[in-house]
């Protein structure tokens, strides 16, 4: 027989193999090496997996997370409740970050670099509301951060959006909705302006939406995808002021102002909330109804962009005019504005019906067109244009929102090929080029 180690040919009786010494009738098999040393690879694995649970970091509140805890790895949960941000070099993104809130304190989450990338391809990117359960590298210094070390220590829940009318939370009260509420919104997008923070697109010219800078520097979104047609829009809502008041100002109950209206002759005061009743842009008045209490608004700023129906928040001074009690805005600290709803976005979107523009349409609001035809008129703006287009059978107001939509240059008797969306400006409409989506001016001729 041969040895079942080195092969020799050796008498049949040997126990032991008189070339290389094995043993010959009780050698452990090779299969059973194998079998063992698996059994020994699970038993490690599971003991690794068993230590890792057992020393996961315990979850702090972030209030109690101090100067002790500089530099040390630690574990929260909270909520985001700010828009994510990046920081951009001209390498590329090399921070996002987000601050997040466990209602005791907050807390800002920084991600660097590569691990940027990973966050992005992971789908953790989070938007206001997520629920987020990390753990990092605990930093005190004027502000208290996280930094994360490992995608792994990064776990989002999203927040679950409810579909709203758009027109229901463009005429919504303060007390309709409440800051951070989760909305689904159907409509088109009818602008796009640009800030250092992100930008502004305006839904059917009656909701505003925020998108964070943050979600095009991470490839999220593509704006000219989001304007090319009906979209759904997932976000938060958010009440924006547009003039914040001035804290020498008293905010009244106008109810209770009226029935004892001597005690508060020529006092400055704060109307949080009111609704136009009417307006008489001859005598600069609008006419709002506060607290069940209606009251005459006198603007020496005028009042064209307030109409009945809207809500505005107004500081001046109350006082007695003519015969009747009146709020006057005529000093540099008064105003009359008009807070409202607007939604911040989330990193998602989707198109519910793709738009195509149509040769010379029939200017359906919110249709898209084509249109060629002369400059018959034009005015140029800070960013934009103004134009006037004569195409043999009828005239078109063209606004456009950003130059860079414009291919060539502009002058009196110009051809030009426009694409557009159909909107209203004060009653008539017009055809407004949108920033950063397909519409565009091209110079034919």
């Amino acid at each position: 027989m041969k040895c079942p180690s080195c092969g020799m040919e050796i008498p049949d009786d040997s126990e032991i193999c008189p070339y290389c010494t094995a043993r010959v009738h009780k050698r452990i098999r090779i299969k059973t090496i194998y079998i063992v040393a698996l059994a020994l690879l699970v038993v490690a694995a599971s003991y690794a997996t068993l230590a890792f649970v057992a020393s996961e970091v315990e979850i702090s509140k972030i209030a109690d997370l101090g100067l002790n805890d500089n530099y040390n790895f630690v574990h929260v949960r909270g909520t985001v409740v700010d828009y994510p941000r990046t920081y951009d070099t001209s390498y590329g993104v090399e921070q996002l970050s987000f601050r997040i809130s466990d209602g005791t304190d907050t807390l800002l989450v920084k991600i660097y670099r590569d691990l940027v990338d990973r966050v992005v391809e992971e789908n953790k990117v989070p938007g206001i509301g997520d629920e987020v359960d990390v753990q990092g590298t605990f930093t005190y210094g004027t502000s208290k951060g996280l930094i994360v070390n490992n995608v792994e220590f990064l776990r989002v829940s999203r927040v679950k959006f409810s579909e709203v009318p758009l027109s229901e939370i463009a005429s919504a009260s303060p007390w309709d909705f409440k800051n951070g509420d989760a909305v689904s919104v159907v409509a088109n997008i009818t602008g796009v302006r640009e800030y250092s923070f992100g930008y502004i697109a305006t839904m059917d010219d009656s909701l505003d939406v925020l998108i964070p800078r943050a979600y095009t520097s991470l490839s999220l979104l593509n704006l000219a995808e989001l304007g090319s047609g009906v979209v759904r829009v997932d976000g938060t809502l958010q009440f924006y002021e547009p003039i914040k008041p001035s804290s020498d100002y008293v905010e009244v109950n106008m109810s209770e102002v009226m029935s004892n209206p001597g005690e508060f002759n020529n006092t400055n005061i704060l109307v949080r909330w009111a609704t136009v009743v009417s307006k008489d842009a001859n005598s600069r008045t609008l006419v709002v109804n506060a607290n069940g209490t209606n009251i005459t608004v006198y603007s020496s700023r005028g009042v064209d962009y307030y109409d009945p129906g809207d809500h505005v928040e107004i500081q001046g001074k109350f006082t007695y005019y003519g015969g009747a009690w009146e709020i006057s805005v005529t000093r540099k600290n008064d105003f009359i504005t008009e807070p409202r709803w607007e939604v911040i976005m989330h990193p998602s979107y989707g198109v519910v019906e793709k738009k195509n523009y149509v040769e010379n349409g029939t200017m359906d609001l919110y249709s898209f067109v084509e249109i060629r035809g002369i400059v018959a008129d034009y005015r140029e703006l800070s960013s934009g244009y103004l134009l006037t287009l004569w195409n043999g059978s009828s005239s078109y107001s063209v606004y456009v929102e950003n130059k860079k939509s414009i291919a060539g240059n502009i002058n009196y008797g110009s051809e030009v090929l426009v694409r557009g969306i159909v909107t209203l400006y004060r009653g008539d409409k017009e055809v407004k080029v949108r920033a950063y989506t397909h519409d565009s001016v091209e110079v034919v001729g």
